[in-house]
C-alpha cells in the first residue's frame, strides 16, 4: 500500500476531488460536512487503475487554523497531492503547505488545478504556470501538473494516471524492524478496545507482537490490525493502518505518541530525548531565535520548546544554522528526522530541518567549544549510511556512548555489525582514533613507572587510568576498561592487580627477594590465621611500599588489617562448598569452624569473599553463588 497526503489551501476543492478519485467521503465528522472544510484528518481509499495498487488518502486540514492538525497528516508521508483551486489560485495557506512539505522533505509529488469547470481553461493554465513557476527552488519543483474538474470528471483519469506513475518511482518504504507508527487518532471501540491509527514506517506489525508506547513507556500487545478497513493478520512499513491494542487505557494514548518495536523490550530500541541539536532553515523572511511562542512539529507530534543557536547567531533563510531545541516533553526520535518549527503565538511556520543529534551532551560554553560542536555534527549530518552517522555520533557523544543507546539514536538494529573506525570497550563504544591516543599515554605511563620502579612488577589500573583521562578519555570509569581492553588485546601485561608492559622484567633485587620470602613464609605459616598485615611486613622487613606491590601483583590478598595467600583463600572457598553442601546457607560462626581459625581473621575474609561476589549476604546467612 501507498499512502498519500493532500495539501492546499482551504475550500480548494481537497475533498471533493478525493471523493471522485476514491467513491469514499473524507470529512468524518457532521461538522465537517456542514461546514464544508475538513477540520480533523480524514482517510479515504481506492485503486487509481482497474486491478491496481490500493491506495490510501490522508485528507489533511487547509484552514490556518488547522495547520497543527495537516503537519499531524503530512509529518509520516513521503508522496503529496498539492491541490491549487483554478478560479483562487495561489493563496496563503497554498504558500504555508508547500513550505512545509519542502522542509519535510517530501520529494514525490502530484499537482491537480482544481475548478477548472468554474473557472475556465486559460485561467486553470494561466494557473498551473504560476505554480510551476512557485514549486522551483522546493523540493516539490518538477512536479507534473493536471488539470481537472471533479464534478463534472474532467482530467480525473489523467490525475489517476499521473499518480500511478509517481508512485511507482517512489521507492517502497524499507523493512528496517524497528517500527514506528506515530499515531494520529486513538479511539475505543466497545467490546474491543483501544484503537489507534497512523502510516507504519521503519518495520513491521503482526497480531501478538509486544510494542511499546512512547515517552510513557507503557508496554502492550497488538490485539487486531485493520489496514483499508479489513482485519489482516501483518501489516508492512507504509502502510496505513489501525492498531487495537490490549493493556492500554484509552486515556494513555494520543496523537502525538509512537507505537514502536524494535528491542526486547520494543521500547529499548529507540532514544527518549527532550533535548535535540539540529540543522534549522528559516523560511523567507523569518528568523529562529531565543524568543518565541515555539512548536516542534515531528511526526503526528506537536511539543512545545525553546531555541537556542549553537553559535549564538538567529537562523534566516540565508544563514542556516544548528539550533538546540528543548522541548517540553519527550519524543523517540533518531538522527535525520524531519521536523517543521511554528510560532504560536504569530500562527506562523518559521522553518525546519532535521535532527543531527538527539541527545547532544551538556551545555556547550565559549566560542572554541562552540566551533568545535558545530564540526562533529557536520560530520554526523554528511555521513550517508547508518554505520558512518553512527562513527560519528560517537565522536559527537565525547568518545563514550552506550552502545545501545548510539544505536538508537541512528535507527541500528540492536544486531548491526560495528562500522570501521569504531571499538567497544565494555558496553560503551569509542572511536578508534580516541583509543590509539589513549593507548599511547597509558603505555608512556607504564614505562614512565617501570624506568622509576625497576623492581615493581607494574603499575595500578588507576595509575594507568589516570594517563588516558590526561589524554582525552571523559571519564575514569571508561579509563579503567580501557586498560583491561589493552591488555586483553598484549598491549600490557597482568599480574595480578599491576600492570606491565609485555618487555618488562622486573629487575632482580636478592636481598628483597628474601624479605619477601619471609614475608610469604609467615603468611604461609597458619593459612586461615594469619598475622596482621604490618606485623608480618615488620618482622620480614618489608617496607609499605614492597608489601603494596605484592597486594599489586597478586602474589598476597589484603583483607582489613590482614593478608592471605591466594591459595588460602582458594582452600577457604572449597571449605565453605563443602560446609554448604552440609548445611545449606551459612552463619558466620559455622564458616569461622569450618576454617578452624579466628574471628578475628574469619569476619575480614568473609567480607572479603562478599566484595568479590563469591558469597552472598542477607544479614544473617551466606551462600555461595
Amino acid at each position: 500500500m501507498r499512502v498519500v497526503a493532500t495539501a492546499g489551501h482551504v475550500d480548494h476543492g481537497k475533498s471533493t476531488l478525493l471523493r471522485t478519485l476514491t467513491g469514499m467521503e473524507p470529512d468524518r465528522w457532521a461538522e465537517e460536512r456542514a461546514r464544508g472544510l475538513t477540520i480533523d484528518l480524514g482517510f479515504v481509499w481506492g485503486a487509481l487503475e482497474p486491478g491496481g495498487e490500493v491506495v490510501a488518502f490522508v485528507d489533511v486540514p487547509g484552514h490556518e487554523r488547522f495547520v497543527g492538525n495537516m503537519l499531524a497528516g503530512a509529518g509520516a508521508v513521503r508522496l503529496a497531492l498539492f491541490v491549487v483551486a483554478a478560479d483562487d489560485g495561489w493563496s496563503a495557506q497554498s504558500q504555508e503547505h508547500l513550505d512545509i512539505l519542502d522542509l519535510l522533505g517530501v520529494a514525490g509529488a502530484v499537482v491537480a488545478i482544481t475548478k477548472s469547470g468554474l473557472a475556465g481553461e486559460d485561467r486553470a493554465l494561466e494557473v498551473a504556470a504560476d505554480v510551476e513557476e512557485r514549486l522551483t527552488g522546493t523540493s516539490l519543483a518538477g512536479a507534473p501538473i493536471v488539470v481537472t474538474d471533479a464534478l463534472a470528471g474532467t482530467g480525473v483519469d489523467e490525475l489517476r494516471r499521473v499518480l500511478a506513475e509517481r508512485l511507482a518511482d517512489v521507492p517502497a518504504p524499507p523493512d528496517e524492524r524497528r517500527a514506528r507508527l506515530w499515531i494520529d487518532r486513538s479511539f475505543t471501540i466497545a467490546g474491543a478496545g483501544t484503537v489507534v491509527t497512523g502510516t507504519l514506517a521503519g518495520g513491521g506489525l503482526a497480531v501478538g507482537d509486544d510494542v511499546a508506547l512512547l515517552p510513557s513507556g507503557i508496554s502492550a500487545r497488538v490485539r487486531g490490525l485493520q489496514s483499508l478497513g479489513a482485519s489482516v493478520g501483518t501489516v508492512r512499513p507504509g502502510d496505513r493502518v489501525a492498531v487495537n491494542l490490549s493493556g492500554v487505557d484509552r486515556d494513555d494514548v494520543g496523537r502525538g505518541d509512537a507505537l514502536v518495536t524494535g528491542g526486547q523490550p520494543p521500547a529499548s530500541a529507540w532514544l527518549v530525548s527532550d533535548t535535540l541539536d539540529t540543522e534549522v532553515r528559516a523560511l523567507p523572511g523569518q528568523v529562529v531565535d531565543r524568543p518565541g511562542a515555539w512548536h516542534l512539529h515531528v511526526g503526528s507530534a506537536e511539543v512545545r520548546c525553546s531555541v537556542h543557536p549553537l553559535l549564538g547567531e538567529p537562523v534566516t533563510a540565508d544563514r542556516p544554522g544548528y539550533v538546540r531545541l528543548v522541548l517540553a516533553t519527550p519524543l523517540p526520535v533518531q538522527t535525520g528526522d524531519r521536523f517543521v518549527l511554528r510560532d504560536a503565538g504569530r500562527r506562523a511556520t518559521v522553518g525546519g530541518g532535521r535532527i543531527v543529534d538527539p541527545r547532544p551532551p551538556g551545555r556547550v560554553r565559549g566560542v572554541d567549544q562552540r566551533l568545535g560542536r558545530t564540526e562533529l555534527l557536520d560530520a554526523v549530518r554528511d555521513a550517508d549510511d547508518p554505520g558512518g552517522r553512527l562513527a560519528a555520533l560517537v565522536g559527537a557523544w565525547e568518545d563514550a556512548a552506550p552502545l545501545p543507546d548510539v544505536r538508537a539514536a541512528v535507527g541500528e538494529r540492536p544486531d548491526a555489525p560495528l562500522p570501521d573506525g569504531v571499538v567497544r570497550v565494555a558496553g560503551v563504544l569509542t572511536r578508534t582514533s580516541a583509543l590509539a591516543r589513549w593507548r599511547s599515554a597509558v603505555v608512556t605511563a607504564a614505562r614512565a613507572h617501570h624506568e622509576a620502579t625497576p623492581a615493581s612488577p607494574g603499575a595500578g589500573r588507576d595509575e594507568l587510568a589516570g594517563a588516558a583521562v590526561g589524554a582525552g578519555c571523559p571519564t575514569v570509569e571508561l579509563a579503567r576498561d580501557a586498560v583491561d581492553l589493552l591488555a586483553g588485546a598484549g598491549t600490557l601485561r597482568r599480574h595480578g592487580t599491576a600492570y606491565a608492559l609485555p618487555e618488562h622484567a622486573p629487575a632482580v633485587d636478592e636481598a628483597l627477594a628474601e624479605r619477601r620470602e619471609r614475608f610469604l613464609a609467615l603468611l604461609g605459616g597458619e593459612p586461615l590465621s594469619p598475622p596482621k598485615l604490618a606485623d608480618a611486613a615488620k618482622e620480614a622487613g618489608l617496607d609499605p611500599g614492597e608489601t603494596q606491590r605484592l597486594v599489586q601483583a597478586g602474589e598476597v590478598v589484603r583483607a582489613g588489617d590482614l593478608a592471605f595467600l591466594p591459595a588460602a583463600v582458594d582452600d577457604a572457598v572449597a571449605r565453605l562448598r563443602q560446609l554448604q553442601d552440609q548445611v545449606g546457607p551459612f552463619t558466620a560462626a559455622q564458616a569461622k569452624e569450618a576454617w578452624a581459625t579466628t574471628r578475628r581473621a574469619a569476619i575480614p575474609l568473609l567480607e572479603l569473599l562478599d566484595r568479590r561476589g563469591v558469597t552472598t549476604f542477607d544479614g544473617q546467612l551466606r551462600r555461595l553463588r
